[in-house]
């Protein structure tokens, strides 16, 4: 019975190690975006290059590496990425399954009290989708990356239509654009948002005249069927949105 009630405590000690352990390991890292700047391009090819200019500030704890960033699905190619001296960073995919990522190792480690900035361009297919609620149209709905430990102190999003789409044609979902710009003679449509809350996303979408691209998907099939007749913001929230969850390391 002694023996019992020894080996009973020492399991119960193990335990309680083992839990304060996993809570200090959750807790041993802090850090927030000072930006995350996006932008896209919609190609007349129906595919998309994404662009995006990330600024990371390391508050406390183990030293960051390297940072996964999602892609919408599994149908891209990867650009090249650099930090904020020009340097060159190497990057792979590392999907697995249905997780689509990209993996950008920094040059060197993140510091606590360090900021980091870097960019990543990739090249997406597949993206647009026929627009169910307004009949002629194509649409593409994107939720930037949105980091479940982590704020983001400055979001912008610009989305450069093809060539010819004037400010008429547009419409978009439920946010509606903080301002229009031209960019290299072409229609962009430009959100923004501040002081974002760990876990906050801040979906956005175009829809304009399917005749300014070539490719587009107009066939769905399985599950992509069976949500059709839900329209454009539904569709789009389920396989056209950018569903990114950056990871660190």
């Amino acid at each position: 019975m002694v023996n019992r009630f020894h080996l009973s405590i020492v399991i119960l000690a193990l335990i309680i190690v083992l839990a304060t352990m996993g809570t200090a390991k959750a807790q041993e890292r802090a850090y927030h975006i000072e930006h995350e700047w996006v932008k896209i391009w919609i190609n007349q090819d129906g595919t998309i290059d994404l662009f995006y200019d990330m600024s990371l500030t390391l508050d406390f704890g183990q030293e960051i590496n390297r940072v996964f960033i999602g892609q919408p699905q599994g149908d891209f190619t990867i650009g090249e990425a650099f930090d904020q001296y020009g340097r060159l960073l190497p990057t792979s995919d590392e999907s697995s399954g249905s997780d689509y990522k990209v993996l950008v190792n920094l040059y060197e480690p993140l510091r606590a009290g360090e900021t980091a900035r870097f960019n990543l361009t990739t090249n997406v297919a597949r993206m647009l989708w026929a627009d169910l609620e307004n009949e002629g149209n194509v649409g593409m709905q994107f939720t930037p990356t949105w980091w479940a430990q982590a704020s983001i102190s400055d979001l912008r999003i610009l989305v450069v239509l093809p060539n010819g789409v004037s400010s008429d044609m547009v419409k978009t979902t439920e946010v509606l654009w903080n301002n229009t710009v031209i960019d290299d003679g072409r229609l962009g449509v430009y959100w923004e948002a501040q002081n974002l809350s760990p876990d906050e996303r801040y979906p956005v979408g175009v829809s304009f005249p399917a005749e300014y691209v070539e490719n587009y998907e107009t066939q769905p099939t399985g599950l992509m069927a069976f949500l059709q007749d839900y329209g454009l913001i539904l569709v789009a929230s389920v396989f056209g949105i950018i569903v990114i969850v950056a990871i660190i390391y």
